[in-house]
Parts: structure tokens; sequence; C-alpha cells
């Protein structure tokens, strides 16, 4: 009698699971899904082709890159972990520039669209400028323009990416002539940033902003 009944258990498991399954299944089919259109507007588009060109073969460039793509929460105790991810999950960086190499994001950069200052654009800025400094990922912000210059773009990028070979940018220190070299800052505000020092420190502490120099006739065709 007793295997009677595990027999009826088993075969009204399977019907449920089968039952389930097919449920499930039927639902997927109700779904139906259409194309959104272009990823970003025609506005982040011009914006986006300006930054490839600045970039060139230094970095690549990507838009819309989830939060929780790039960074995660310190926390260890589980509560705070998940207060702080979800801070984070619904959130996307604008666009970031990466290690060619490895992927790796260099640098975030976010794109004012121009519209009136409200309660959500707040509340992402606090966020973005939070992250990114916790992070220690560098923060640009940049503006809707007509047109974009892209020299201007390099000079902006220029601190946190090898858009010059180090050996062909030739500087000298303007407090005691000696060759400058190349140095990545590793504490305070500015910490991942290049710059450039004397080669004759600590006897010279003259530093100076890493950014690049185009010349003229460069600067009159971006």
């Amino acid at each position: 009698m007793e295997s009677v009944f595990i027999v009826v258990g088993l075969l009204v498991i399977f019907f449920l699971v089968i039952q389930k399954r097919y449920l499930k299944q039927e639902e997927l089919k109700d779904s139906i899904y259409k194309k959104k259109g272009p990823l970003l507007s025609m506005q982040e588009s011009a914006f986006f082709n300006a930054l490839v060109s600045a970039v060139g073969q230094h970095g690549v460039v990507l838009a819309k890159v989830s939060m929780a793509n790039v960074i995660s929460p310190l926390e260890t105790e589980k509560k705070r972990w998940f207060i702080a991810n979800n801070r984070i999950a619904k959130s996307y960086f604008d666009f970031v520039v990466c290690d060619p190499r490895t992927l790796e994001v260099r640098v975030v950069i976010e794109f004012d669209n121009g519209k009136p200052l409200d309660k959500g654009k707040i509340e992402r800025q606090k966020l973005l400028m939070h992250v990114c400094k916790s992070a220690s990922i560098p923060l640009i912000g940049t503006s809707i323009k007509h047109s974009y210059q892209v020299s201007r773009l390099r000079r902006l990028l220029a601190a946190h990416i090898d858009l010059i070979e180090p050996d062909k940018e030739v500087r000298f220190c303007k407090r005691c002539g000696s060759p400058m070299v190349i140095k990545i800052a590793s504490l305070g505000e500015h910490k991942g940033r290049r710059f450039f020092t004397c080669s004759r420190q600590p006897q010279c502490t003259y530093t100076e902003n890493y950014n690049v120099v185009f010349a003229e006739e460069e600067l009159t065709n971006d």
C-alpha cells in the first residue's frame, strides 16, 4: 500500500514539474519585443565620434557602461554591501575610455545633456563624484556644444592616457633647465594622474601639469 502512495506522489511531482516548465515556455512566447533604436542620441553620437578621434589607437571608448561592471563595494558586512551595490546597480557611466590591451577603465566622462538641473540629475552627479573618487577613477565632465574640438578633448585626456609617446615629448625644467621626466601621482586628490617633474629631484622640486602641447596648425585643423 505504501508503494502505491509513493508511485502516486512521484507522478504528481512529475506532472507539476512538467506543467511549471510548460507554463514558463508559454509566458516567454507571449512576450513580444521591439528594437528601441540608436543607443545614443544625436548629440551623444557626435561627442562619441569626437572622443574616438581624440583617443585614436591609445584607448577604447565605450558608452552607457553599467557602474556595476566597473566598480564594486568594498563593504565586508553583507547588509552594507547590498545597500552599496543597490546604489550603483541601475546606474551607468556615460562614456569610459579603457586601456586598449586590458580594457581596464582609465577615465570616466560624464556628458551634460543641457537639461535643467533637477533632483535626479543632482543625485546622479553626487553618486558619480563619490564612486569615482572612492575608486580612484578620474572623472571628466563635458557639456553640449555644436561642434567638438578634438584637440581640446586630447588636452583633457592627456593627464590620464598616453596620447603621445613619452620619448617624443621633451620638456626642460623652467627653474634649472634640466630635462623633465613623467611620473604618476600616488597620493592625494590627483592620485593616478601623470605629471612632469624635474629629473634633478630632490635637489629641484619643480613640477608641471601633463598637458599635450599642439602646434597652431593642428589646432586650426580640428
